[in-house]
């Protein structure tokens, strides 16, 4: 088994701290982004466009399934760009 140096070491567990907390991001990012979501649509869409929910062309609210969907997005989208711009 190979011996590590105090760098590598260090080096190893920086890499996996990151890892976990992108992961933690994410997964935070997911569950509070899933319940702003569910309730910011049904307050300000209907509102925004009274006349295109009315008619069915938008609907005054999403199912939960919905709001996961759209936030799992941004989840992703936001890690991707923690990953590009260096932050972690």
């Amino acid at each position: 088994m190979k011996e590590y140096t105090f760098e590598e070491k260090i080096d190893i567990s920086n890499r996996i701290t990151s890892g976990a907390n992108i992961l933690i991001s994410a997964a935070v990012t997911l569950v509070i982004g899933t319940f702003l979501f569910k309730f910011l649509w049904s307050w300000t869409i209907p509102e925004l466009f009274p006349a295109a929910v009315e008619q069915g062309f938008i609907l005054g609210s999403i199912t939960w399934l919905t709001a996961l969907k759209i936030s799992g997005l941004v989840a992703i989208l936001t890690s991707v760009g923690s990953l590009i711009s260096g932050k972690w």
